[in-house]
């Protein structure tokens, strides 16, 4: 709900559906974006039991059908944007083009993340459109570490782990389709952490509209960027 509101009030008209069943459909091309929010998959992971206690079927039983994959290859690959967030270049396993439409990502058995905590984020490009006026900041997330990296994939977030830089965020191209993957947003608090020592939630009187939280700054100019 914060991602589509935060889109809805940036001025994007925003469609939500949980069956993606819109993929496999002519009506795509009416669209100029896919915003990727979600885990599709088959099989079951071990260790993710939780997610199905509050998501039902959230882990397994929900990948996307031959003819959907199909669809979200065309879409991009013939000039439709992708936004893709977290974990969502998981789904798919064993359809390797799902790595070369994000750029890479995490892949369940191999990828790492550390405990939830306090993440500094480190922009590295700053001309970028993506971090356009945007600082340094710090967020409350999972570091993803051992992701796939795709060739060619232009960084424009990272963080430090024991001296080593790690890619949060970056950028690449499908086909005639511009695509940008956020490995940021596991919960609600890192969707929606404070700015300023704001919480985008804040109802003080001094902050009216509401400011946007940096990862909600991020997918925003990110929406921007591939619909641009």
């Amino acid at each position: 709900p914060i991602i589509t509101k935060t889109l809805r009030n940036a001025g994007h008209r925003v469609r939500v559906t949980r069956t993606a069943k819109e993929l496999a459909d002519k009506s795509m091309a009416g669209y100029d974006a896919v915003v990727l929010n979600t885990w599709r998959r088959n099989s079951y992971v071990e260790g993710v039991s939780g997610l199905r206690r509050s998501y039902p079927g959230g882990d397994e039983g929900n990948d996307f059908t031959n003819s959907q994959r199909a669809g979200l290859k065309s879409f991009v690959e013939n000039g439709g944007g992708l936004v893709s967030l977290h974990i969502s270049p998981d789904s798919s396993p064993d359809w390797p083009e799902m790595k070369k439409l994000t750029g890479g990502g995490w892949v369940s058995g191999v990828s790492q993340h550390h405990a939830f905590g306090r993440l500094k984020v480190h922009i590295i490009n700053a001309s970028h459109p993506v971090t356009k006026d945007m600082d340094d900041f710090e967020t409350e997330d999972e570091l993803y570490t051992e992701m796939d990296l795709q060739p060619g994939i232009k960084t424009f977030l990272n963080t430090e782990l024991d001296g080593v830089e790690c890619p949060l965020a970056w950028t690449t191209t499908y086909g005639d389709g511009k695509v940008v993957n956020i490995a940021l947003g596991h919960s609600g608090a890192s969707v929606g952490m404070p700015l300023d020592g704001h919480a985008a939630t804040c109802i003080c009187p001094s902050h009216n509209p509401r400011p946007l939280s940096p990862y909600q700054q991020l997918v925003v100019n990110a929406a921007d960027f591939v619909t641009s």
